[in-house]
């Protein structure tokens, strides 16, 4: 692959307004952005993804309610696969790729161009889900081109995340998080089985809807659970620095100036040096 596209990717743990900015910047920027979350695939699925869509106004998006969480498990491959294709069209409208989203996995995927196994799959066809014929036959899919990225993360104190994510929390259990489960059990069919499948709000709702807790026993197993959820991404961002690729960290979104990065970076000048690597910090024993 000798071409190469070059992309903006905005990341970053949960519950650090990573959609915000990257709105932002999809405005400033002429941009479109292609969801990076392995949940908000699936329609339906709203406050406890936190697709946040009204934050979006004008700017189109991709890789948002795709897919039947139903009768679909979306998944790595499909993800590279549909990803590239979302990026392949907006460059060729002459529009900014913007990724945006927290799964570590589905970026670092996307940032080191892994190829996947198995046939092909068969076109898209909601509610219907795709698989391929022969997962151990040779690969099928190889990305069509490399990808130039500039990586920014947004970056808070972890005090903060905390106090971030139970508050953002809260907001969806009064904005009807759990009448949204409850609706894709009783209205959209999905079994509580594969409600427990998608993890964390689904999981514990779905514990809670069939009697197995209360609702502060639920409440707090799951503020337990997201919290944790953060720092595994911390983690996993570790791993993706220590493989060789930077990650601009602006605190609270704002410093460096991600739109002066952004500015440097399309128009071909140096960027500046990276100062901060989460792979460097010792964070300590938890006392």
């Amino acid at each position: 692959m000798s071409e190469k596209v070059k992309i903006v990717a905005i990341t970053g743990p949960t519950a650090t307004g990573k959609t915000a900015l990257a709105v932002k910047l999809a405005q400033m920027f002429d941009g479109e952005i292609v969801s990076v979350d392995s949940r908000q695939v699936y329609s339906y699925m709203d406050l406890g993804t936190g697709k946040d869509l009204e934050e979006y106004g004008n700017v189109p998006y991709h890789l948002i309610n795709i897919a039947d969480p139903e009768c679909e498990t979306y998944n790595l491959s499909e993800f590279c696969r549909d990803a590239f294709a979302a990026v392949d069209d907006i460059r060729k409208r002459g529009k900014l790729p913007i990724l945006c989203g927290g799964t570590a996995l589905y970026l670092d995927a996307l940032l080191k161009g892994y190829r996947l196994p198995g046939g092909q799959l068969p076109p898209r066809e909601r509610g219907v889900a795709r698989s391929t014929a022969d997962p151990d036959a040779a690969f099928s899919f190889t990305p069509p081109f490399e990808l130039a990225p500039l990586v920014i993360g947004v970056l808070f104190d972890r005090s903060v995340v905390r106090e971030r994510i139970e508050k953002r929390l809260d907001t969806r259990f009064e904005a009807g998080m759990i009448e949204e489960v409850r609706k894709l059990h009783d209205l959209q069919g999905v079994s509580y089985e594969k409600l427990e499948f998608f993890g964390l709000e689904y999981r514990e709702i779905a514990f809670y809807l069939q009697g197995k807790c209360s609702f502060e026993e639920m409440r707090q197993s799951l503020l337990d659970k997201i919290r944790q959820f953060a720092k595994r991404q911390d983690i996993f961002f570790r791993k993706i620095e220590r493989s060789g690729q930077e990650i601009f960290w602006c605190r609270e979104g704002k410093e460096p100036d991600p739109f002066e990065l952004v500015k440097l970076f399309l128009e071909n000048r140096e960027l500046p040096p990276v100062t901060f690597r989460l792979a460097d910090v010792d964070y300590g024993k938890k006392k």
